[in-house]
């Protein structure tokens, strides 16, 4: 029997606090399973969540000599490598994949490659199978998610729904009527913004056949009442004709809300017009900041301001969707009259919406975004490096925020806290002390 785990590895010591813990499945995973089962039908596979888990329990519920496909992140990846030394020393075969390990694959094979087999970057359902096929390359890259190939994630053979679903209505008390969960609709982003660490497709951005994304949504439908459906594709209003299509092959007999992400550009009278026929009652809109010259190092288009945002939000209020603005604090050259420039837009954007849930975190550099570059530059000049591939989030601020802000660490972590206040949910990453 081949025994196949794959697992989502508990957040690093500290990092746990988030309204969105454990509220939305591990899709990327599903997607690996329910390919792999349809590949290798004699064999178990099984998923394990870390959001539920902890590290004790998902290690004694490694079996020996089986394949482990650990999903990375950075806040999480020091937990993938006890999981990875774990698993090796139960004769397993170990995979990494997710955005951390795409990011850099050979960084993680030069310190790490002791205890690991495998690292897929980018999509991981073919590198899976040509690794339980036998292939003997050490980093294997597919830059395509080859929708049209692969079935609808199979959620209930892997995991059990109901529990995620409780922790949404638990996590969110005035969204408690909604039965949620979340979906993709595409992936990849024409944007490059500095702190994004996301792999970019070879070929740009990847959309699903409307047709496919709406039966699944007719399955969580009647198997499990969801009526809330959050799209975590990067944002849908990327591609106007995408949007259009999916709006058109809405069957009438579905109308569940959706939650989306946009860029505030992208927001106008009418993308919003195909937003309220899609039933969009949430639009999480990164604002990023409140001042004009901070707001132009995030390389987010050309067109994106302060003022942008606050238009887009306005629009969005008027036509009765609620938002999640999201803000990101140590942008280069960032002071203390940015950031107070910065918690007065929040204000501003509080006042017009009156906004229930927000995002707020300082710059993290991940790596593989522009902005580890730039501090690997830095650091280069001033003679040192990263002899490393196990990097902590806070760490990496601290390290970016010397060198390219104006403000010190302890007060942007400040400015952080104040404007998370004016959330009744929270969603950041930081570092409990």
């Amino acid at each position: 029997m081949l025994n196949i785990q794959l697992i989502q590895p508990p957040r690093n010591e500290g990092y746990d606090g988030n309204s969105r813990s454990a509220c939305y499945v591990p899709l990327g995973l599903v997607s690996i399973a329910t390919y792999l089962k349809q590949k290798f039908p004699f064999s178990e596979v099984e998923i394990l969540d870390g959001e539920f888990l902890s590290m004790d329990e998902i290690t004694a519920k490694l079996k020996p000599d089986s394949f482990v496909g650990i999903e990375t992140k950075t806040p999480n990846y020091e937990s993938a490598l006890k999981i990875a030394t774990a698993a090796k020393d139960r004769g397993s075969r170990v995979a990494l994949g997710g955005v951390y390990a795409s990011a850099i694959p050979d960084r993680i094979l030069k310190y790490s490659g002791d205890i690991i087999d495998h690292v897929v970057v980018g999509y991981g359902e073919k590198p899976f199978e040509e690794i339980l096929n036998g292939t003997l390359d050490k980093k294997i890259v597919n830059g395509s998610p080859n929708f049209n190939e692969f079935a609808i994630p199979d959620r209930d053979s892997f995991l059990d729904l109901g529990p995620y679903i409780e922790n949404f209505q638990k996590e969110h008390k005035t969204w408690s009527n909604y039965r949620a969960t979340n979906i993709f609709t595409h992936v990849g982003c024409k944007y490059r913004c500095l702190f994004c660490e996301r792999t970019k497709p070879k070929r740009g951005v990847y959309f699903r056949e409307p047709d496919s994304v709406w039966n699944e949504i007719r399955s969580l439908t009647e198997k499990h009442r969801i009526d809330y459906v959050v799209d975590f594709s990067d944002t849908i209003t990327q591609n106007i004709d995408f949007l259009q299509d999916l709006v058109r092959a809405r069957p009438r007999d579905l109308n569940p809300v959706f939650h989306i992400f946009s860029t505030a550009d992208a927001i106008n009278s009418t993308t919003i017009d195909m937003m309220k026929f899609l039933n969009v009652k949430h639009v999480f809109v990164g604002v990023e900041s409140g001042d004009e010259t901070t707001a132009r190092t995030i390389y987010k288009g050309k067109d994106f301001s302060p003022e942008v945002s606050l238009e887009a939000i306005t629009q969005l209020t008027e036509a009765q969707m609620g938002v999640t603005p999201s803000f990101v604090l140590g942008l280069p050259e960032e002071s203390e009259k940015t950031l107070e420039r910065t918690y007065e837009h929040a204000l501003r954007i509080k006042k017009i919406s009156d906004f229930e849930e927000i995002f707020c975190s300082a710059l993290i550099p991940f790596p593989g975004s522009i902005a580890f570059s730039k501090l690997e530059m830095e650091l280069k000049k001033e003679g040192k490096s990263y002899d490393t591939d196990v990097f902590d989030p806070e760490e990496l601020k601290k390290d970016w925020i010397s060198r390219f802000c104006k403000v010190e660490y302890g007060t942007i972590m400040k400015s952080v806290d104040k404007i998370l206040d004016l959330g009744n949910y929270t969603i950041t990453i930081k570092k409990e002390q």
